[in-house]
Order: structure tokens, then sequence, then C-alpha cells
């Protein structure tokens, strides 16, 4: 018998990804293997004309420094029901020096429900370029309901226009 409620639920998995709605902000944390250390990371995902749009926000230290970066976000549901996120234009930053515009990261994220909550889970990569070391990690973020708290949608509300975000 629990053999066939793991092997339904395995099966079950990519339905229930698609008959949800991925649509909205998503909070919580980026872990890097590398550092050992969870930064925070946000995400908004808008879907119109039957695509999805988003971008994602993280925050770090540099030399004892708080940064961010907000950048826009590729998105799509593969077949398997696997929640993929690429980088696209970083979008604003407060880096010391300018970055490199060749980083960029993907996110391949699990969609589940988890103690009453909606949750994205699932490793993240970059590349390797001639400057930087490819880092790994991992992904945790839940659903919230849009929050005036966030710095990504205050973000989004007052200098964005790609994006309407319903309070």
């Amino acid at each position: 018998m629990k053999q066939f409620l793991v092997a339904l639920i395995v099966l079950c998995s990519p339905i229930i990804v698609f008959s949800q709605d991925i649509s909205g902000l998503w909070t919580g944390s980026m872990f890097n293997d590398q550092t050992k250390q969870s930064q925070h990371y946000e995400v908004f995902i808008a879907k119109e004309k039957g695509k999805f749009l988003g971008y994602s926000e993280t925050w770090f230290v540099v030399n004892e420094t708080l940064c961010y970066s907000i950048k826009k976000l590729k998105i799509h549901i593969a077949k398997n029901g696997k929640i993929v996120m690429q980088d696209g234009e970083l979008v604003t930053h407060n880096f010391p020096v300018a970055p490199d515009k060749n980083v960029e990261q993907l996110n391949v994220l699990d969609m589940f429900s988890f103690d009453n909550d909606i949750v994205m889970d699932g490793p993240f990569a970059t590349q390797q370029t001639k400057k930087y070391s490819a880092l790994t990690g991992r992904i945790h973020v839940k659903k919230v309901l849009a929050s005036n708290q966030s710095s990504l949608i205050n973000y989004l509300n007052n200098y964005n226009n790609d994006v309407t975000i319903a309070q």
C-alpha cells in the first residue's frame, strides 16, 4: 500500500504544480554551498498574456556592506513540473563596484504544500566566468501576500511599469 501511495504522489506531483498558480510574491532564502551562508531571497512572478515574467531580489554582504541586486527572470514550467527560473537583465543594485555582466543564475524548483504554506524549493547554480567560480546552492521560498514590507515589491511599485502588482 505504501508503494502505491508513493507512486501516486510522484505521478500526480506535476499535475498539482500545473494546477496551482505560481504568480505572486515568494520570500525565503538562498543557501550558498561554497560560503555556507543563507541570504535573503525574494521572487515576484506575474502571468501576462499566458507567459510568466518575474523579478528576483538577492541580499548579501560584500566587504561588510549589505548589498542587493534586482534582476528580471525568465520563467517557465517544464514538462516534468519543475519551475525553471533563469536570470535576465540586471535591473538595479548597490554594489560597490560594477558587477560582471556574465554571471547568471538558474533555479530549478519544485512546488509543494507544507504546513499550510505553498513552497518552492530546489537547487540553483551559476556558471563559471573568467572572473568568478561557479556557485551552487539551494533556494527555499514560500508564497506570501504582496506586502509593502517587501523591498522588491516597493521597488516594482515605484520604478517598474512591466508588471501590475495587486495588493
